[in-house]
C-alpha cells in the first residue's frame, strides 16, 4: 500500500465508512497485538481497550 492510497483509506475510515475502519484495524492488527501483552501474557481486554480508543479517536484526525 502506497502513501496515496493510504491517505484514500484513512479519510474514508475518518469519515465513518465501515469497510475502511475494519481495513485499518486490520493493517495495524499485528502491532495491537504486540501491545495488548502484559506480563508476557496476551491480554484480551486489554485489546479491546486499544481497539475502542482506535475507533474513538478516528475523528479526531485532520489530514
Amino acid at each position: 500500500m502506497n502513501a496515496n492510497e493510504f491517505r484514500a483509506l484513512l479519510q474514508l475510515a475518518i469519515s465513518g465508512e465501515r469497510t475502511a475502519i475494519e481495513a485499518l484495524i486490520s493493517l495495524y492488527m499485528p502491532l495491537i497485538n504486540r501491545y495488548s501483552v502484559i506480563d508476557g501474557k496476551f491480554d484480551d481486554d486489554c485489546r479491546q481497550y486499544i481497539l475502542l480508543h482506535i475507533v474513538m479517536s478516528l475523528k479526531k484526525f485532520v489530514i
